[in-house]
C-alpha cells in the first residue's frame, strides 16, 4: 500500500520506519524544511525504547541518550528530597529496557538517517500536508501545490494537526494555563551534578532537569509557571533569562545557580492539550501522537505513546495488501487498541497539573508523603510495562466487520 503520513516529528517518523518494514510505500510530509534545532529534551522509557531497538535503532539510540540513575523529588524552597525511585539496575530489570534522557532533535535525527537508508520511504521536508479529501473509498492529498493519490493518511502532525479536521471536524485547542520555560546549562558548568532527572514542585509551579546530548552535553531545564494567558501568535517564543528569574525567585539556592548557569537563548512555551477525542479515524485516515492524544507533559509520556502507537499501527496494516474497507477496519482496530491506554494517560498527565502545583498546605503535605512512599515509586509500573509489539490487537468497531 502507498501510506501518506503527515508530520515528520517522533511518531510520524518512527511510523513511517514500522510501516516501511512491513513493506508499505511511505510518503513523509513535513512542512518544516529541516528536523528543528530547538532541542527539546525527552524522556523515554521501556515502553517506547522497546520499539527503537525492534527497529533496530537501539545502539543508535543509545548513543545520543543518557540513562539517569534514578528519578527524585524535591521540595521547591530547600530542595528537600520528598521521593525518589531508583531506576539504575532497576527500570531495565523489570521492564527490560533502560529509561533514558534524549534531545528531541538528536532522537529525530537518528529516525530520520534511518528513513533516508530505506528505499521504501520518501522524506519530504518543506512539503506539509495542506489538505486531505476523503471521497468514498477514494484518499488525496494537496501538499504544496501536488496531489498525491493514496490508500491511506496517518495525521502525525502534532496539536494544530490539519489531518486532524478531516477525522473530528475543526476545533481549537485547549490553554492549560501554565506555559514552559525551556532551557539549557553546558554540560561543562555543571559536571559536578549526577545524572539524575530531578523534579522541584512548588505552589503553583514546578520545575524538572535531566542531560540531555550526547556524552550528557547540556543539562535541559523545564520551568512550568502560570500563565493567565497566551497572546502571541506563536505557540512557542523566545524570552529574557530575567524574566525566567523573576518567576521563580525564592525558589532553592541551587536552582537559582542553575539559571544563573543558562545558556541563552530561553524559549517559552504555550502548553495546550485538547479534550479526549470520541474516534481517531475516519475510512482511510487515522490520527497519531499529539494529533490523536496531545497531553501536557506531566507524565513524560507524550513523545513515548506516540511511538506506541507507531507500533501498533504498523502492527495492524501488516499482512497482504488492503482494499478500503479492509483499511478502514484496520485503523479502527488500531484506534481500539490504543485509544483507551493513550487516553487514561493524556488524563492522569491533565490531573497532574493540579497535584504537581498544591499550594503549601494540608494537600501539599499529604502529596509529598505520597511522594515519599513505595507506593509512588511503583505507580508508573503499568505505563513502563506495556510492550505494543505484543499487546493483543482488539477488534475495531462492528460496523465495520
Amino acid at each position: 500500500m502507498r501510506i501518506v503520513i503527515a508530520g515528520a516529528g517522533i511518531g510520524g517518523l518512527t511510523a513511517a520506519l514500522a510501516l516501511a518494514r512491513t513493506g508499505h510505500d511511505v510518503i513523509v510530509l513535513e512542512r518544516a524544511s529541516a528536523v528543528s534545532p530547538l532541542g527539546a529534551g525527552l524522556q523515554i522509557s521501556a515502553n517506547a525504547r522497546r520499539v527503537l531497538v525492534d527497529l533496530g535503532l537501539g545502539d543508535e539510540f543509545a548513543s545520543v541518550a543518557t540513562e539517569p540513575s534514578r528519578i527524585v523529588v524535591r521540595r521547591w524552597q530547600d530542595d528537600a528530597v520528598l521521593g525518589e525511585s531508583p531506576l539504575t539496575g532497576v527500570h531495565d530489570a523489570l521492564f527490560g529496557h533502560a529509561y533514558a534522557s534524549v534531545a528531541r532533535n538528536d532522537l529525530a535525527r537518528v529516525l530520520v538517517d534511518a528513513a533516508s537508508r530505506m528505499k521504501n520511504v520518501d522524506l519530504r521536508f518543506g512539503a506539509g500536508v495542506d489538505n486531505v479529501t476523503v471521497e468514498g473509498p477514494h484518499v488525496t492529498v494537496l501538499s504544496s501545490g501536488a496531489i498525491i493519490d493514496t490508500d491511506a493518511v496517518v495525521g502525525a502532525d502534532g496539536i494544530h494537526s490539519v489531518v486532524r479536521a478531516v477525522v473530528n471536524g475543526k476545533d481549537s485547542p485547549r490553554f492549560s494555563g501554565w506555559a514552559a520555560y525551556r532551557a539549557q546549562v553546558p554540560r561543562e558548568r555543571v559536571d559536578h551534578l549526577p545524572a539524575e532527572t530531578t523534579n522541584r514542585v512548588g505552589p503553583g509551579a514546578h520545575v524538572v532537569s535531566y542531560f540531555i546530548g550526547r556524552d550528557r552535553s547540556h543539562l535541559n531545564l523545564v520551568f512550568i509557571a502560570p500563565e493567565s494567558e497566551w497572546t502571541g501568535e506563536s505557540w512557542t517564543e523566545q524570552t529574557s533569562l530575567e524574566s525566567l528569574r523573576v518567576a521563580f525567585d525564592g525558589w532553592s539556592g541551587q536552582l537559582q545557580q542553575l539559571i544563573d548557569a543558562v545558556e541563552e537563548p530561553v524559549y517559552k512555551w504555550a502548553l495546550y492539550d485538547r479534550e479526549p477525542l470520541a474516534t481517531w479515524c475516519n475510512g482511510s485516515v487515522a490520527l497519531l501522537g499529539d494529533a490523536a492524544h496531545p497531553m501536557l507533559p506531566f507524565m513524560a509520556q507524550g513523545a513515548c505513546q506516540a511511538i506506541e502507537d507507531a507500533a501498533v499501527l504498523a502492527r495492524c496494516l501488516a499482512g497482504p495488501p488492503m482494499n478500503p474497507g479492509e483499511t478502514a477496519r484496520a485503523l479502527k482496530q488500531y484506534e481500539a487498541t490504543r485509544m483507551e491506554r493513550a487516553t487514561k494517560i493524556q488524563s492522569i498527565s491533565y490531573f497532574n497539573r493540579v497535584v504537581f502545583h498544591y499550594p503549601d498546605g494540608d494537600e501539599q503535605r499529604a502529596r509529598d508523603e505520597m511522594f515519599g512512599s513505595d507506593t509512588w515509586s511503583r505507580a508508573t509500573d503499568w505505563v513502563y510495562d506495556h510492550d505494543p509489539l505484543t499487546v493483543p490487537l482488539v477488534s475495531g468497531r462492528t460496523e465495520l466487520a
